[in-house]
């Protein structure tokens, strides 16, 4: 009982810590915080997970930043599916390192050490079987993201270098 309840609390605080989810709006859980509190909570945005590579002669960068941000707009979907593959695959490898760390704890009988090698060999392959399915998934919807990027500013007439 006492190993279940080790092994339980291990998972539990390796999955917490792997929770980098905001919801909602910092003044939307305390509507008394006034907008000074709101503006210092902001939370930064994300730097992009591709940045074409575009000849810049003869173009206006006031211009070429207007495009681009459109274009990424309209790859918004995939860059999500990018960043939520990319948190699966941190969440897997945490799930087996915590498994790895957890065949290290000491039992006291055979049947026990049995079941923990068992437990921590299951929980290893889980983990790295939703790493690696995390892997693929983020470099396809990121090869997405960047075609999206790249057919966007192609069609508004940009010269893209790769």
């Amino acid at each position: 009982m006492r190993l279940q309840t080790v092994l339980l609390a291990g998972a539990g605080m390796v999955l917490a810590g792997c929770n980098t989810t905001q919801s909602g709006s910092p003044t939307a859980a305390n509507p008394a915080s006034g907008p000074a509190v709101a503006s210092a909570d902001a939370q930064q945005p994300l730097p992009p997970i591709y940045e074409p590579l575009v000849d810049m002669r003869r173009v206006n960068p006031a211009k070429y930043q207007r495009d681009l941000a459109e274009c990424r707009q309209q790859a918004a979907p995939q860059e999500a599916a990018a960043r939520a593959a990319r948190q699966q695959q941190a969440a897997g490898t945490a799930v087996a390192v915590g498994a790895a760390v957890a065949s290290f704890i000491p039992v006291s009988s055979y049947r026990q050490a049995r079941t923990l090698s068992h437990a921590t060999g299951t929980a290893q392959d889980v983990g790295m079987a939703s790493a690696e399915a995390g892997a693929v998934t983020a470099d396809q919807a990121t090869a997405d993201y960047a075609l999206v990027v790249d057919s966007c500013l192609s069609h508004k007439k940009y010269r893209l270098l790769r």
